[in-house]
């Protein structure tokens, strides 16, 4: 099997992950706050990748690049999927990963930016696309003519695009200019996130993790534990494994598909999506497929 496929392949696979992760998710959420959730796991994944890095022989002592690893984390995983689990809990799992359609042509507008990558017309067109998708679908309004969507929400939702856009660049930079495994790389950036987490909840108020022990006690924790389990643990390796082996645009397309993994699970779960939503979601798939494919 040849490199491009290997990457390919880990790369949709993380996205059908994702998917189901963020339905676990938003049904903990009701349960913990986001900055909990987030902290909840990473101390949860963090372990299992290690095990799994130890496994495979990986020294992070030979590799450079760890302290940008690190940032890139902090950015995509402290920032990010905190900003994330935000818009999850105020606009629901289809709407949160909808905007996640962003982050790809935010990628390529800093790459065009700070690396100098010039945007052609086509992928100009791309990004155009992109963005006029997720703006049909966040705009629509419900029939008494009220938004039907959280101005925070979406604003979590646009800040969590951009530290994964940004986050993922980084972590790129990084696998390409050094000897570093995929799996060491997602060690690196989900225990430096999880790091200043432990930091931000302890500080946050008095007692912070006797609470978060109770709710643990008071819920059934399997939801939460699935999410980390495959939203974090597998779905971080695999996105990693795919940068290591295709480029992080190709791999943020079809990251990307992670929301249309949704309407078969929405359909068996016998949930209604409107037309706009469906009609936005595939506006803004095509402008992601033109902005890295063509």
């Amino acid at each position: 099997m040849s490199p491009e496929v290997i990457g390919q392949l880990a790369a949709l696979l993380a996205a059908s992950f994702w998917a189901v992760a963020t339905l676990l998710y938003h049904r903990a959420g009701s349960h913990f706050s986001p900055l909990q959730m987030n902290l909840l796991k990473g101390v949860v994944a963090t372990p299992l990748l290690l095990i799994v890095s130890l496994l495979f022989g990986n020294s992070l002592l030979s590799s450079s690049g760890g302290w940008l690893l690190a940032l890139s984390g902090i950015i995509g995983i402290t920032i990010g999927d905190s900003c994330h689990f935000s818009a999850l809990r105020r606009l629901g799992p289809w709407h949160a990963m909808l905007l996640e359609y962003l982050a790809p042509p935010l990628a390529a507008f800093m790459a065009w930016i700070f690396l100098n990558d010039r945007l052609s017309v086509i992928e100009v067109t791309g990004a155009l696309i992109t963005l006029s998708g997720v703006l049909f679908v966040v705009t629509e309004r419900a029939p008494d003519h009220t938004p039907s969507l959280s101005m925070s929400g979406v604003l979590f939702g646009c800040a969590a695009a951009l530290c994964q856009a940004t986050g993922l660049t980084m972590a790129f930079a990084v696998l390409m200019s050094s000897d570093m495994s995929a799996v060491d790389a997602a060690l690196v950036r989900l225990a430096a996130g999880s790091l200043l987490l432990v930091i931000i909840v302890g500080l946050s108020r008095r007692g912070a993790y006797r609470t978060i022990a109770r709710q643990l006690t008071a819920v059934n924790p399997m939801p939460l534990l699935g999410a980390i389990l495959f939203g974090t643990f597998l779905a971080i390796w695999l996105q990693q494994v795919s940068i290591a082996h295709i480029n992080p645009g190709l791999t943020q397309t079809l990251l990307s598909t992670a929301p249309l993994f949704l309407i078969p699970i929405a359909l068996l779960k016998r949930q209604k999506l409107t037309r706009r939503s469906l009609l936005g979601a595939l506006l803004s798939l095509s402008g992601i497929g033109v902005l890295f494919l063509l």
